[in-house]
């Protein structure tokens, strides 16, 4: 099975392997089911047959969403692979796509379809990556894309060796790359402080692990540094 299931009956992943650099990661998709049955994904993968099999067993795909600034390579043929789905990209994302043009920006929409069920959150002070996150409060699951990182301790060589470079070695926490890159510190503050009052079971993370064990309090940890 390509889709493994999250919540039951509600979210479902699935991950497939990039090449990003010298290191294999693993990139997942997130697949919330809506109160009218129909799908929404998050962070797109590869439509393998497979996949786009296991999908229809589960639901129609209505709704497809390019969280950020980076994740974006597989959403133009996942979109065109379900001819019921609507596409959103990340706000400024076609300066890199001139392509997806055609696609409504997440933050022109006055009131997104689902956001009764998911909700939107736009991630501040962080223009490199323009990211929304989404927070699902019938199951507690916060969704992310770059915000944060966390690589498990099953990591060896290259890839343990970077992870702790970054500061994400077995812990939920920006890297250090991405803290560089903070525009605005107050402004990213705000939004840590709109995630943490929100009533968090797990964390999805688009890479590597999912954070299910004591995942408000090491919510609040990754953004201590903000504190300070």
């Amino acid at each position: 099975m390509v889709l493994k299931t999250l919540v039951p009956g509600q979210i479902w992943y699935a991950q497939q392997t990039i090449k990003f650099g010298p290191l294999n990661l693993s990139t997942r998709a997130t697949f919330v089911k809506l109160l009218d049955g129909s799908l929404w994904v998050h962070s797109p993968i590869n439509p393998s047959p497979q996949l786009v099999a296991e999908i229809a067993e589960i639901g129609p795909v209505h709704y497809v969403v390019a969280p950020n600034k980076s994740h974006h390579l597989f959403f133009t043929p996942f979109v065109k692979t379900f001819p019921n789905a609507q596409g959103y990209i990340a706000p400024g994302l076609t300066d890199k796509r001139p392509d997806l043009s055609s696609y409504p920006e997440l933050s022109q929409l006055e009131k997104l379809t689902w956001a009764t069920e998911l909700n939107p959150i736009f991630v501040e002070g962080l223009p490199i990556i323009n990211e929304t996150v989404w927070f699902h409060s019938a199951t507690g699951t916060l969704i992310l894309t770059d915000l944060l990182f966390c690589f498990g301790t099953e990591h060896a060589g290259l890839a343990r060796m970077a992870a702790k470079l970054l500061g994400v070695y077995d812990r939920l926490a920006m890297s250090r790359t991405m803290k560089l890159l903070v525009k605005d510190k107050t402004a990213l503050a705000r939004t840590a402080d709109a995630l943490l009052a929100l009533d968090i079971e797990r964390v999805v993370l688009a890479h590597d692990q999912i954070i299910e064990h004591d995942a408000k309090r090491k919510l609040s940890a990754a953004f201590n540094w903000l504190r300070k």
